[in-house]
Formats: structure tokens, C-alpha cells, sequence
């Protein structure tokens, strides 16, 4: 057990690291939005404010929490991959979206033929 347990610590703390990681980029984005959306160089006179701002996180937050099992081993994480690369495609058009595998070429898409050998 003492083996066992060293190595269970360690994957504790790993992951509480990883998730930390994570929180804080996810939060580096969010202020990165904020700030691009008030900026007038990029967005003209019609800056996001406050309230609109506000608006766009909760939304963000929203649509993270909609589509993260696309970046996860998950069983359903292909459907929610097609669905995101869907609503782009709806967005950008298909000529302009890069197909989710080229975006996250470190995610292994889930195969669904013969294992190979």
C-alpha cells in the first residue's frame, strides 16, 4: 500500500497543478477578450462596455461548459467536436474553419474502425 499510495499522492498533486494551469489560462483568455473588446483600434466605436462585456463571459462560459467534452477522452468527445466545428463553420464558413483535428493536433480523435495491429 505505501508504494501505492506515494504514487496516488503524486497523481494528486499533478493534477491539482494541471488544474491550476488550466483555471488560470482559462482566465488569461477571458481578460484578453475583455480588453480586446473595449479596445477602439480593434473594435471601431462600437467597444464592448461593461454590461456587454459581462454578457460575453457569461456566454463564454456557458459555450465552455456546452462543448469541453470535445477536448476530453469522453466516449461522446467526437460528437461535441463535430457540433463545435458545425456552429463555426456556420460562422466563418467552411472554407474559412480549420477542421477541429488541425486545430487541436494534440487531441487524438477516437477511432471507431478495426484496431490495428
Amino acid at each position: 500500500m505505501g508504494k501505492n499510495g506515494y504514487l496516488q499522492r503524486q497523481k494528486n498533486t499533478v493534477d491539482v497543478y494541471r488544474q491550476a494551469e488550466k483555471d488560470t489560462y482559462i482566465q488569461y483568455m477571458i481578460d484578453m477578450f475583455m480588453v480586446t473588446l473595449n479596445d477602439p483600434e480593434v473594435m471601431g466605436r462600437d467597444v464592448f462596455g461593461k454590461d456587454r462585456i459581462v454578457r460575453v463571459v457569461h456566454a463564454v462560459e456557458k459555450n465552455f461548459s456546452r462543448f469541453e467534452l470535445a477536448l476530453t477522452k469522453a466516449d461522446e468527445a467526437d460528437y461535441y467536436q463535430e457540433k463545435l466545428d458545425e456552429r463555426l463553420a456556420k460562422i466563418l464558413g467552411r472554407d474559412a474553419l480549420v477542421p477541429f483535428p488541425k486545430r487541436y493536433e494534440w487531441i487524438k480523435i477516437p477511432g471507431y474502425g478495426p484496431k490495428k495491429k
